[in-house]
């Protein structure tokens, strides 16, 4: 695996072009369900050295793909937990647009993102919401 050293805060590290370097373009044009289960994999467990291939999110974008096409709405949904995971710019409309019409593009992007995160050490914040401690009236401790 690549050493990425610099990780852009706030935004992808390859755009939607970049999907014909790194090593991946040709599972992201043959068996793109493969990359978008990987990085499924990775988003639920992101120090995962080996995500699976084979899972039910890359099955079922297969599936839903096979009745109409409608695959690149889980890679839609994907590209918002990427982007909400990572804290990347952007929104609904770019994400399904995306998706829509670029759907190999956009799960070699997904991947390469999740995974050049990992490789640098850049883990996606779990803390989440924290509520606020409960107030105590005054002379309390």
């Amino acid at each position: 695996m690549a050493e990425h050293n610099h990780i852009k805060e706030g935004e992808w590290q390859d755009g939607l072009c970049g999907c014909c370097s790194g090593g991946h373009f040709f599972m992201g044009w043959c068996c793109p369900c493969i990359l978008v289960n990987k990085t499924h994999e990775l988003l639920e467990n992101p120090s995962n050295p080996e995500p699976k291939a084979c899972g039910l999110w890359g099955c079922g974008w297969c599936a839903l793909n096979l009745c109409g096409g409608w695959g690149w709405v889980l890679t839609c949904l994907q590209r918002g937990e990427v982007r909400s995971k990572y804290r990347i710019q952007g929104g609904g409309c770019t994400d399904c647009l995306a998706s829509a019409c670029l759907p190999c593009c956009t799960a070699i992007q997904h991947y390469k993102e999740v995974e050049q995160r990992r490789d640098a050490g850049k883990l996606p914040d779990k803390t989440g919401y924290q509520g606020q401690a409960p107030m105590r009236a005054p002379g309390q401790h």
